[in-house]
């Protein structure tokens, strides 16, 4: 076990190494330049989140090595009632914001300590968990001298957290992320709306987004979550971690096809991995969803919307039609809004950074169809990711592709 731990962190600090770097290369230029300066008093402390957090998962592992562990039943009990009083906390917390009742603060923290006192247990079972789906599909390697010992590799790390925010910067005549910068957490309407006014002015496309979870190491997941979401986002931030090995993930920052083609593998790999490892860790049934009654059908499809605009705004902007485009944003935005689906801006911005999952409808890029034929063509979803891993463009893409479809073609 010694020399996994060793060989383990080792590769954790030259992945945590990386991975400031690379947003270090994200956040762009220096504080001279006006988007900089603007952002600058909201920026995220990267460092002293890794320099918090680095340790802990490794140390509560550490800490445990020796113990039996729970049973599944038991791991089960662990995750309902940590999510559970997700649930009461964020409902206490608006009932104190809404209504102004003091005396809801004692259970408040009450249940908000008992949910710190669980979050490291949920964490090591969710680690393990997507561990075992990720060692059934392939996803390991071995050390030189040891090839029969494999092991998943990085090993499986996150902590749940609020993830920072991200400012997206796109030019306005054109779909295209220009450049992106972390932001800290907590940030008033107020200062986001200065901020994006601030940075607009120099004359680009600007937009605050929340992000979903980030691939730090560890990396973080939203801590009031769900099961299902808990584990998706867990695995998608993972593979990015797997890929920065491989070819696919260490040329990530090269350019804005490299990066959609990472963050495509991430989204259908890890709603897959997240799928099976419901399916080999179910929960029991919780009659939540029957308590809250049946929903109302959206009235719109929301995805051909969207699809249909980003590629309606494509071609405006193709023409320069630069004030059309995005007076058609802002008229799909409220109708959407109509339509129950609220979206806070819909610019130039906000499909460049939701565009980067090319099997979105946010996305126009034909990498998302031809990724999801990849998969369909792969005899498992280890075997297409290992493959995927390999390549360093969407030319590698169309030929691994294209080989795939003959050998679907060959007789056995």
């Amino acid at each position: 076990m010694s020399w996994r731990i060793a060989a383990a962190v080792g590769s954790l600090l030259l992945l945590v190494t990386a991975v400031a770097s690379a947003f270090v290369l994200v956040r762009g230029s220096g504080p001279s330049d006006p988007i900089s300066k603007a952002a600058a008093p909201f920026t995220y402390d990267l460092t002293g989140w890794e320099v918090r957090h680095l340790l802990n998962r490794w140390l509560y592992k550490i800490g445990h090595l020796f113990d039996d562990g729970p049973s599944v039943k038991e791991e089960n009990e662990t995750i309902q009632r940590y999510f559970a009083l997700a649930a009461e906390v964020t409902s206490l917390e608006r009932e104190i914001a809404e209504d102004g009742d003091e005396s809801l603060r004692s259970p408040l923290e009450e249940k908000r300590n008992e949910h710190r006192r669980l979050e490291n247990k949920v964490e090591d079972i969710l680690e393990k968990r997507l561990s075992t789906v990720a060692q059934d599909e392939g996803l390991t390697t071995s050390l030189p001298l040891f090839s029969n010992v494999r092991f998943v590799f990085p090993p499986l790390d996150f902590e749940f957290d609020q993830p920072p925010r991200l400012l997206v910067i796109s030019p306005r005549d054109r779909i295209s992320l220009d450049r992106s910068i972390l932001l800290r957490r907590g940030l008033t309407g107020e200062q986001v709306t200065a901020l994006e006014g601030e940075t607009a002015a120099t004359g680009v496309s600007s937009l605050v987004v929340n992000l979903g979870g980030i691939a730090t190491y560890p990396s973080t997941v939203p801590e009031y979550d769900s099961y299902e979401s808990a584990l998706e986002t867990a695995a998608h931030e993972w593979l990015h971690h797997y890929l920065f090995f491989h070819p696919l993930g260490s040329h990530y920052f090269d350019n804005e096809t490299l990066r959609t083609l990472n963050e495509t593998v991430a989204n259908i790999g890890g709603r897959e991995i997240a799928h099976l490892a419901q399916q080999r860790f179910p929960l029991p049934h919780s009659n939540s969803a029957a308590a809250d009654g049946p929903r109302e059908e959206p009235r719109i499809d929301f995805r051909a919307e969207m699809h249909e605009l980003r590629l309606e705004v494509d071609r405006l902007l193709s023409e320069r039609k630069i004030a059309e485009a995005e007076a058609l944003m802002e008229q799909k935005r409220k109708f959407l809004a109509e339509n129950s689906f609220y979206i806070r801006k819909i610019n130039q911005a906000y499909f460049a950074f939701h565009g980067l999952y090319a099997d979105t409808p946010a996305s126009s890029s034909p990498i998302g169809p031809k990724m999801q034929e990849l998969r369909r063509l792969s005899p498992s979803l280890g075997d297409f990711i290992r493959s995927v891993a390999e390549i360093t463009s969407e030319e590698d893409l169309d030929r691994l592709l294209a080989e795939r479809a003959v050998g679907s073609l060959t007789p056995p």
